[in-house]
């Protein structure tokens, strides 16, 4: 078994090598231009960059013609390894057509419209390093998702290549995906693994490794890196390099006055005020809770049992929480209820604020649920207006415009979210507040409704049904998602199923209850989805919630004595530990996703229904 990892290694190079070259090979060379720099185009430059006249003209004029409001500047002279870091990540296929595609590209230089700018608020036009560009094209792209391309220029000279920087920005880049940042050091663990057993295929994998820029960036791509002949001897001594290059960026830093990494220095910062502000609340967290209610919310039934005891495992926010289910109608709630107060405590850096970037990145890979949500609409109507009931930044809005561009979207949510969903365009409305409050305003406005995590996290979803009744028009359809508490893995994961999201979510509505609450209201059940609704990786997500119990990530609301270096220590080893225990339980994940499909096993239902009058 040793004796397969250098070859594997081996075989991934290879295969992954072809890969980067394909998209290094796609990537757009801009042509030269006479047309004068439009005025409304304007370049912000990293340190270090030069920027000719010429490749402005050229740069202007590629934007211009295929109608970009952000044009990521690639230097064909970039070293090996930023080239390699450029088609590590981006999909030159997708990238531009791709809503949820994080912002990426060789962080030198872009191209910005003046009025994109405005809006997202940009006044500094230079002396950016390439971290500040990191944050600042993830911005743009947000804000131009389908507006927004990388292109080579010629005639753009790229900085000088600093290792310590390069890793500054791929922590940058990779902050949401951490095993990102190690993924390069697969082929030399595996190699080294593989060594005990047979040097000679080792030393192959070896060579692979050192030569593999050869094989992707020589040739016919557009990049011609100024250090590719002598990238094997870079690879071979990159950690020396990387040692000599911090020390001189230090030294640098510190004759400026300035922190050796201002990101970090910021980071640390936030995490500072956010810690004071739990701090300060830690006494009070017992008041966050209503009294224990003896009787079901839904039906009235005082045949409860308890059903979990569980902590905040996804936050790790201190106190111990049950979900009671009622032996009556199935309904399960979190009982004793948190109160308003509560609710924002424990939703408070969840999806904004200190977590917002973590949040962001988890959303936009639900891109897919997303489309399938959009879809099952369109065999019953063409929607005229859509309301995305919390819409949070309006994720569902931004992936639903390409499958219905003539449709007007609409966000509502508790939170100032929606006001930056509809700064960057997502939504062309922004609504405040929760549906039951507003239903009278908004009555007739929309011919769809949706509400994908939202009802289970109300303190009255009988309520926020009423009020979707108000607001919907007549013959308008209302989308509903909510977890399935009876499919299997929440019965078996127990606690440990991240469906329940303790204490976020309030309240588990059986489908037949929900369905029952709709025709109660004037609104006909046309499809009920329970396996196209399926959310794969149980097993995964209920192992990442035990090492997070055991050994949780540094946070500011965490407990001293549950954050400090006792437990991180511990982390690395257990999550190293943890490599054979995760592959073991994706593939049972995917295995058992056929099984969970069927009938009403999935741990998640969608229904739509019609208001008929």
């Amino acid at each position: 078994m040793l004796l397969l990892l250098p070859i594997l290694v081996s075989v991934g190079l290879i295969l992954n090598g072809i890969r980067l070259r394909g998209r290094l090979r796609r990537l757009d060379t801009v042509a030269a231009s006479g047309r004068p720099v439009d005025p409304a185009h304007v370049f912000l430059v990293a340190e270090g960059v030069r920027l000719s006249d010429a490749a402005r003209r050229a740069a202007s004029n590629h934007a211009r013609r295929e109608r970009l409001l952000v044009l990521d500047l690639v230097p064909a002279d970039l070293t090996v390894e930023r080239a390699l870091d450029v088609a590590r990540m981006v999909d030159t296929r997708t990238y531009r057509a791709d809503r949820s595609a994080p912002g990426r590209g060789a962080f030198q230089a872009l191209l910005v419209h003046a009025d994109l700018l405005e809006r997202v608020g940009i006044t500094q036009r230079e002396g950016f390093s390439p971290v500040e560009l990191v944050d600042i094209t993830t911005r743009l792209k947000r804000h131009a998702p389908t507006a927004t391309d990388l292109a080579v220029v010629p005639g753009l000279q790229a900085a000088r290549d600093d290792a310590a920087m390069r890793v500054r920005v791929q922590q940058r880049a990779y902050a949401c995906t951490p095993a990102s940042l190690y993924m390069p050091y697969a082929p030399h663990i595996g190699t080294f693994i593989g060594a005990q057993i047979s040097q000679p295929v080792a030393l192959v994998a070896t060579a692979l490794f050192w030569f593999q820029p050869f094989f992707v960036c020589a040739g016919r791509v557009p990049l011609a890196p100024r250090d590719l002949i002598r990238s094997p001897i870079v690879r071979i001594l990159g950690l020396v390099i990387f040692v000599v290059h911090s020390a001189r960026a230090g030294r640098r830093a510190k004759a400026a006055g300035l922190p050796a990494d201002p990101a970090k220095a910021e980071a640390r910062r936030r995490r500072q005020e956010t810690a004071a502000w739990y701090a300060a609340r830690a006494r009070h967290v017992t008041r966050l809770r209503e009294a224990t209610s003896a009787e079901c919310p839904w039906c009235g039934s005082v045949e409860l049992s308890v059903r979990v005891r569980s902590r905040d495992l996804e936050m790790g926010k201190p106190g111990r929480f049950r979900l009671d289910g009622c032996e009556a109608c199935g309904h399960v709630f979190l009982n004793p209820m948190i109160t308003p107060d509560g609710q924002d405590y424990y939703e408070r850096d969840w999806r904004d604020g200190f977590a917002a970037e973590t949040a962001e990145h988890a959303r936009a890979r639900e891109a897919a649920a997303d489309q399938a949500r959009a879809e099952l609409l369109r065999p019953y109507t063409t929607p005229r207006a859509w309301l995305d009931v919390g819409t949070g930044h309006g994720h569902f809005c931004n992936v639903a415009r390409a499958h219905w561009p003539a449709t007007v979207f609409g966000g509502l949510d508790l939170s100032d979210t929606v006001d930056d969903a509809h700064r960057r365009g997502w939504v062309d409305a922004a609504h405040r507040g929760e549906l039951s409050q507003i239903a009278d305003d908004l009555a007739g406005r929309y011919d769809v409704i949706s509400m994908f995590g939202y009802l289970e996290r109300t303190r009255y979803p009988s309520e926020e049904l009423d009020g979707a009744v108000k607001a919907l028009a007549p013959g308008g359809y209302l989308m509903i998602e909510l977890p399935n508490a009876d499919c299997p893995a929440a019965r078996r994961l127990r606690a440990y199923w991240a469906g329940w999201d303790v204490p976020r979510r309030l309240h588990f509505i059986p489908a037949d209850n929900l369905l029952a609450a709709l025709e109660d209201r004037g609104l006909r059940p046309i499809a009920v989805q329970f396996g196209p609704a399926l959310r794969p990786g149980d097993l995964t997500r209920a192992l990442g919630l035990l090492i997070q119990r055991v050994a949780p990530r540094r946070r500011p609301w965490l407990d001293p004595a549950r954050s400090g270096p006792g437990p991180r220590l511990l982390r690395v080893p257990l999550l190293l530990a943890s490599i054979g225990p995760f592959l073991l339980a994706a593939l049972l994940d995917r295995a058992s996703r056929s099984w969970q499909a069927r009938g009403e096993r999935s741990n998640t239902y969608r229904v739509l229904a019609r208001k008929e009058s």
